[in-house]
This record gives structure tokens, sequence and C-alpha cells, in this order.
């Protein structure tokens, strides 16, 4: 993904992925770039996301056809607040387990962003971590490392509190012995993840509203 400016607004494009994200942009300036954004990216998937409600166009995000899908509270961690937990059993995903960890995720996951083709196109800039029951994967956390400085947990799938800890810890210690400085979680409230995420260091710092383009008008 890199950073392009259309009619002077920035906004987050991966052309491979045919993505395109515009953060915190007001009612006036999404009015005057949404013409241009419909035409040279019209089989783009679009993403209008929120950090300050005060900059939330609600009228205008529904005129456009845009649904909100997420609706999250904003976690980050940096390494000296990390709460260490056991991380036994937990295993790495590599190009040489990737056929099983895809298969797995597929089913459980089928509207993640981040599927098995999107991430096999650069597994280097992921962080897959799983655990296994009778060798086979049960478990697992996905983390962007893309960013030169953030990694970001794209994807939690546990139901056990403990399993979740062990994860989170695993796919941390990762995260920042590569050098990054902070993981960020946009996470669901009252979930088992969110739980343990809390429990092993993230902080809330705020919101985050995704709106998706589903019918572009």
């Amino acid at each position: 993904m890199a950073n392009r400016l259309i009619g002077g607004i920035e906004v987050i494009v991966s052309d491979d992925d045919r993505y395109l994200q515009i953060n915190d942009i007001s009612g006036s300036d999404l009015m005057e770039i949404w013409e241009q954004i419909k035409t040279d990216y019209a089989l783009y998937e679009k993403w209008i996301c929120y950090h300050n409600y005060t900059k939330i166009p609600f009228a205008l995000l529904d005129d456009i056809g845009a649904v909100l899908l997420d609706d999250c509270i904003e976690t980050h961690l940096i390494a000296d607040s990390l709460i260490c937990s056991d991380m036994s059993g937990v295993v790495r995903i590599t190009e040489d387990n990737f056929d099983e960890f895809a298969a797995y995720h597929r089913k459980c996951n089928p509207d993640c962003g981040a599927q098995p083709e999107r991430i096999r196109r650069n597994l280097s800039h992921w962080g897959i971590f799983a655990l296994l029951t009778n060798n086979r994967i049960t478990d697992y956390i996905i983390l962007a490392m893309g960013n030169p400085e953030q990694a970001e947990v794209f994807c939690i799938q546990s139901a056990d509190s403990a399993k979740c800890k062990a994860l989170i810890t695993c796919a941390a210690k990762y995260a920042f012995g590569t050098g990054k400085k902070d993981i960020l979680y946009m996470a669901d409230d009252n979930t088992i993840a969110y739980q343990a995420a809390i429990s092993v260091g993230f902080t809330n710092t705020g919101f985050y509203k995704g709106y998706a383009i589903t019918n572009s008008r």
C-alpha cells in the first residue's frame, strides 16, 4: 500500500489488491474528490475510515452508498507495556505450512480483508502464528507488518482466553523483534480476544469506524 494524492487529499491505495482507503475526511473534501474516485477506482474496494466523530458526514456517506461495517475500539501496545503470557505450542506460519492455514482461515473468516491470496503475494509483510491441536490448526493470529514502524492485528481466531494471550504475546514479541514501535488492534468490545489484549498490555486510545462503499452512486 502507498499514500497517493487525489485532488490534494491523501488516500491509501493498493493497486495489487484493488483497495482504496481514506481516513478522517470531511464531508466537503469527500464531495470534491468522490467523482474522481468513482471514475478512476471504479473496481476498487473502497473504505472511508474515521477516528473522530465530529468529522463523520453521515448523510453524505449514506448518499454515496457507504455502509458501516467496522465499529471498533482502537487499542495500542508498545514494547515496554507487554505483559508476557505462556507461549507454549505457538508456531509461526511460513510457506511450508501456509496451505493448511489458508484453508482454515478461509473457512473461519471468509469476509476478512486479509484473505490467503492477498497474504501470499507478499508473505514477508505478514506475521501469522497458530496453535495446533492434534497437529491441526485450531487458533491463530494475523499481523500486518508492512508499515515500517507499526504492526496491526488483522484477525484473532480463538474462543479461549489463554490461547488468545499466547497468540498475542508471541505475535507481539515477533513484531517488536523486527523493530516495530507500536501494535494497533481494532477490537470489538466485550470479546474474549479484546479482554486478552487488554490483559497483556494493550490500552484503549479511541474508536474506529470503517465505512465500505458497496454501491457507488
